[in-house]
């Protein structure tokens, strides 16, 4: 597909004659950046918008004949950052229009003999690094089809919680929408949709970003404060250790385009808290609410990571007391859950929090782990 075929529109007189001047459709393109087309797949806009915009400052830096103004350029521009961040490629290219290129290339000496070839040596530079990660994302798409993913559109991913158990209700309940009406701050809802490259930490990052008005941060300054954040959710010393283990992977260069690993997801709701269903006498509907870890790759794949502590199989009697007995009733409630979640399409792996508190000096066989499962799902 051509950028130009869903980014470009043809003018028309009033007698609806098509004109030999086409312009910029600034609404699709103020889409696309925001998000994935309904229309076209992300990863086949980003390849196609490569591609356009590399032709518009080639035939501007060498012939002419580029088919957007300087304005548009800009626009351009944006856009394609953001959509390829949105596949975990960085592209911070040193000018922001077509005019910031000529100045660029001015600085840079490609302005006298041999300019234009000088120029599109240094286009060649800047894109084919890109178009062949693009190659290779596509490469690794195709693949993951042979795997089995998860079928449907997340809504909402409800995160991160902490403190007291939020409020949610239905504020649409045709197409799925929540509202959280108490206790908001306990949580983090990840509301845009996703795209072919699942949801990376590059994204998250970006939606941090927004969430919390850092415009003028940089990536790191915004990192570093989602990541406190979703710290102070972790339930227990063993998932902190598990998450340090992940985590460790975002100080690589790739850091935005490795899966973001979400702590304390919700799964299912009760919107009674287990202390007010024996208060009213109710049975307990729900044998799990929330995923201890939570990735989202391409393809629709999602690992769930849970890491097991002793309230998982066994029971404290007398309450209070550091004694505990086996329970079978929820151990059958665990692996009932993790049949119930396969089936829909889930990959579930455990952990024993033993095993993990045992290893807390030397964490190697929990990042092999992430490295085998990274072969085995999203690796190119």
């Amino acid at each position: 597909m051509k950028a130009s075929d869903f980014l470009i529109s043809v003018q028309r007189d009033f007698l609806g004659t098509p004109w030999v001047r086409q312009v910029l459709d600034t609404d699709r393109v103020a889409a696309l950046r925001s998000g994935p087309l309904e229309d076209v797949p992300d990863l086949e806009a980003a390849q196609a918008i490569v591609r356009f915009v590399c032709a518009e400052l080639e035939a501007f830096g060498t012939s002419g004949g580029e088919n957007v103004d300087d304005e548009g350029s800009e626009e351009l521009l944006r856009c394609l950052k953001a959509v390829l961040r949105r596949h975990g490629i960085d592209f911070n290219p040193p000018f922001r229009s077509h005019g910031g290129f000529r100045r660029y290339w001015i600085e840079k000496g490609m302005d006298g003999g041999g300019g234009y070839a000088k120029r599109r040596g240094y286009l060649a530079e800047l894109f084919d690094p890109i178009r062949a990660r693009l190659d290779e994302l596509e490469v690794a798409s195709e693949r993951l089809e042979g795997l089995r993913g998860v079928d449907g559109t997340l809504k909402n991913i409800v995160f991160a919680s902490t403190g007291y158990k939020p409020e949610i209700i239905m504020s649409e309940m045709i197409d799925g929408a929540i509202e959280i009406v108490e206790h908001a701050d306990t949580c983090l809802v990840y509301n845009r949709p996703l795209t072919d490259a699942g949801l990376t930490w590059g994204e998250l990052v970006d939606w941090w970003r927004e969430q919390n008005n850092m415009a003028d941060a940089d990536d790191r300054t915004v990192a570093l404060s989602l990541h406190e954040r979703l710290k102070r959710s972790l339930g227990s010393e063993a998932e902190r250790y598990l998450f340090y283990a992940f985590v460790s992977r975002y100080a690589e260069p790739d850091a935005m385009s490795q899966p973001a690993l979400l702590p304390q997801v919700y799964v299912h709701f009760d919107p009674l808290t287990e202390r007010q269903r024996q208060f009213l006498k109710k049975p307990r509907r729900l044998a799990r609410e929330r995923m201890d870890f939570l990735l989202l790759l391409p393809g629709g794949v999602r690992i769930v990571i849970e890491v097991d502590g002793k309230h998982h199989y066994a029971r404290e009697v007398p309450k209070g007391s550091d004694n505990w007995e086996v329970a079978a009733d929820l151990y059958s409630e665990m692996v009932a859950e993790d049949r119930a979640l396969r089936l829909k399409g889930y990959e579930v792996f455990r952990f024993g929090g033993k095993e993990i508190l045992a290893a807390r000096e030397n964490l190697a066989f929990i990042r092999q782990f992430f490295l085998d499962l990274e072969a085995r799902f999203w690796c190119e």
